[in-house]
């Protein structure tokens, strides 16, 4: 019986107003309440007195709790009688909001989507941007340890060519010193000459 309901409603046409893509792509949907979604909806819910929401609220009173689905079913349409509502205008109704929250549901994905598309762009933004940072520090550590390494390597050529100085100055003073009476050595690369103990520099 509701099958054939649902193929007399003429289902065409949005529901829920799509909202702004600017809204969509700068901060992050929340689902609305289902009464907001009803009120906002293009086909809004029929204003009867008795309407889905009652007669599901009835089906699961307390009176009713134990009895069959058959003596439910007469007496909810009772009910109905009562209040001068049909039963194809509560299964309108049950159409009407089944519509307005799939329409909303459909709505809230693309939504969602956008969303999700909006902020996975940023992030390659940054990602990019943090890469190029990346790149920048390393070659600033890069450079900071050359530095270093030449650092060491000029002190080394330095230490040689000392080594080299001493050895020139100490070879000229050499010539100075007679060597009759004057014992040689070498420390730590320093050529000094030494006086024998039975002798002495003339």
């Amino acid at each position: 019986m509701l099958n054939e309901w649902f193929r007399k409603f003429d289902m065409r046409g949005p529901v829920w107003p799509a909202r702004a893509r600017a809204d969509r792509n700068t901060h992050p949907p929340n689902p609305e309440t289902f009464e907001r979604i009803y009120e906002s909806a293009t086909v809004k819910p029929p204003k009867i007195t008795c309407g889905i929401q009652k007669v599901a609220e009835m089906a699961k009173s307390t009176h009713l709790t134990g009895m069959s689905s058959e003596f439910k079913r007469k007496a909810l349409l009772m009910a109905l009688n009562a209040v001068g509502t049909d039963e194809g205008a509560v299964l309108n109704d049950l159409v009407v909001r089944e519509r307005a929250l799939k329409e909303y549901e459909d709505s809230f994905l693309e939504e969602m989507s956008q969303f999700e598309a909006s902020r996975m762009d940023q992030n390659r933004l940054q990602q990019a941007e943090l890469d190029k940072v990346t790149s920048l520090i390393k070659a600033r550590i890069q450079a900071n340890l050359d530095d270093v390494q030449r650092c060491h390597r000029e002190f080394r050529t330095w230490q040689e060519n000392k080594r080299q100085e001493l050895q020139r100055l100490t070879e000229a003073a050499a010539l100075f010193v007679p060597r009759e009476g004057v014992e040689w050595h070498e420390a730590e690369n320093n050529i000094m000459p030494m006086r024998r103990p039975s002798g002495t520099f003339r």
